[in-house]
């Protein structure tokens, strides 16, 4: 996948090209700096796949406007984490969305917008052109399947966090066509349901290692799961893809497909997953790729590197790097001390996920909100040091997307919602590899393991939401609660979830003025 990504940059300016359309008079008579634009471009396979890892770039986008990953996000905006960072002023739109008072204005939130809506151009665009392409029907299948899935990636985390969205499945040419209005949640969860699956009908039953990072059958299946309940979860009903209804028993079985046939399986070492040398592993489900082979310096476009700033945000702010296994980060989504407590005592993936200050050797600047205990997972860890470059921007953790343990905690939820019988089987394979004792498969222990097994991993805020608003309320706010390593006021641990916005983020306030008011905020705003 690195290979591809390398080629990533120089598709920007033909996808760029396209919004240009609506430009002045003034400037039609200049000639094209570049000789490739859109109307020559989109002729060839190595064209096609140019643009196609276009798409895969943007999944990588954390700075359109502001810092903005969406893994670290949500588990600020969960029980799992607080937003952390220097001091209280260091970054006041983060803060927000851990107090979850967030600005309509906030830029942080107006980025994951951009980014999300970006990539969903990129890809209608690769849609609409990919019949033009010489190259045979196997191939344009394939590209065509990958771009649904990437679609479908996009918009599964855009409804998710903005709710009230508009549904493009196609590009805009006109100006005015540019006011899209919102459509139904349902509409987009059933586009999203009907990408999948008709994407899984064409891609290669293949690990993502074999595939070079790109996207297999299996990891269509595991997202079209995990849009399937929380699409349940949230709204109650049944997804409709086209003609297919998904309902729990389809979902079950696209991921008893997995457990099956894909040869996907649990590593012996919890821990191994996050390590440099488990990227892609037997575990790897879906991953998205980052890299510090373009070694990247520019801080005023920091998205045109490869590096992920994930890990620089969530690293301790440690003084002495030079004793330490640890790069000097920025402290950001400190976890709390609920996380702590919610792993058994003698449970392994508590080390595996939480690094605690007292592990380090030297001295820590302590920022805001400091709880003790920081990401063990996406960190600013030697073993992934940038090899040149600005260290801050060249990070190369992948992101661990779907894990075969969330596979297998899935399968075992919807076994319990199905009436099925493999859930305590599935339930079993993940608490063995830790050596925990076994445990009943309800559903509140399947949850309960789900939180620490897939910790820190940006997957919490979504479970509570998906459980509904009064479990959400229940577990986000939180008063006067403190552990033993906090440092700062009670006040800025005090969280109060706002049930009023059911937990989704406001629509920017940029994008309703230039809608002239057709995009509506959503409730609670």
């Amino acid at each position: 996948m690195n290979n591809i990504l390398k080629t990533s940059a120089r598709i920007a300016f033909v996808a760029a090209m396209a919004l240009g359309t609506a430009s002045c008079d003034d400037f039609l008579d200049l000639q094209p700096k570049d000789a490739r634009v859109e109307s020559n471009f989109y002729k060839t396979e190595a064209d096609a796949m140019e643009a196609l890892v276009s798409i895969y770039d943007v999944l990588q986008w954390n700075t359109v406007t502001g810092f903005h990953p969406t893994p670290m996000l949500m588990d600020i905006a969960s029980d799992d984490a607080f937003a952390g960072g220097a001091s209280r002023t260091d970054a006041p739109n983060i803060i927000e969305v851990d107090m979850h008072n967030i600005r309509t204005s906030n830029p942080e939130i107006q980025g994951l917008w951009k980014k999300h809506f970006i990539g969903i151009y990129r890809a209608n665009l690769l849609l609409e052109k990919i019949e033009g392409v010489e190259a045979s029907q196997e191939v344009k299948d394939r590209i065509i399947a990958e771009t649904k899935f990437l679609r479908a990636h996009f918009y599964l985390d855009l409804v998710r966090t903005f709710e009230n969205v508009p549904l493009v499945l196609n590009t805009l040419v006109n100006p005015d066509e540019y006011n899209q209005p919102q459509a139904a949640p349902k509409a987009v969860y059933n586009q999203i349901a009907k990408d999948l699956e008709e994407a899984i009908a064409k891609l290669p039953e293949s690990t993502l290692r074999a595939n070079q990072g790109r996207v297999t059958k299996w990891a269509a299946k595991a997202l079209l799961a995990r849009t399937y309940l929380f699409y349940n979860g949230v709204y109650g009903e049944q997804l409709q893809a086209g003609d297919v209804t998904v309902d729990a028993q389809r979902a079950l079985n696209h991921l008893k497909d997995i457990i099956n046939n894909s040869g996907h399986a649990l590593l012996g070492n919890y821990a191994d997953n996050f390590k440099k040398s488990g990227e892609y592993s037997q575990e790897s489900v879906w991953e998205i790729a980052y890299s510090d082979l373009n070694p990247w310096y520019d801080w005023g476009y920091i998205q045109g590197g490869e590096g992920n700033i994930q890990p620089q945000m969530q690293g301790p702010r440690v003084v002495s790097p030079a004793i330490e296994n640890y790069e000097r980060g920025w402290s950001f989504a400190p976890a709390t001390q609920s996380l702590y407590d919610a792993f058994e005592a003698n449970d392994p993936r508590r080390d595996a996920t939480l690094l605690i200050e007292t592990e380090l050797n030297g001295e820590l600047d302590k920022g805001y909100q400091h709880t003790g205990y920081f990401s063990q997972k996406y960190t600013t860890s030697k073993d992934y040091k940038p090899g040149a470059g600005q260290l801050e921007l060249n990070w190369g953790n992948n992101y661990r997307s779907v894990r075969y343990s969330d596979v297998l905690l899935m399968a075992a939820e919807l076994s319990v919602k199905a009436g099925g019988g493999d859930a305590k089987q599935y339930l079993d394979m993940v608490r063995s590899r830790v050596g925990l004792p076994l445990v009943p498969a309800t559903l509140d222990n399947i949850l309960k393991e789900r939180r620490v097994e897939l910790a820190l991993e940006g997957q919490r805020y979504w479970d509570l939401l998906r459980q509904g608003v009064t479990v959400a309320d229940q577990k986000i706010t939180v008063n006067g609660k403190r552990g033993p390593l906090y440092t700062g006021d009670q006040v800025d641990f005090n969280v109060t979830f706002k049930p009023a916005t059911k937990g989704f983020f406001p629509i920017p306030q940029s994008e309703i003025a230039i809608s002239n008011g057709l995009l509506k905020q959503n409730a609670g705003y």
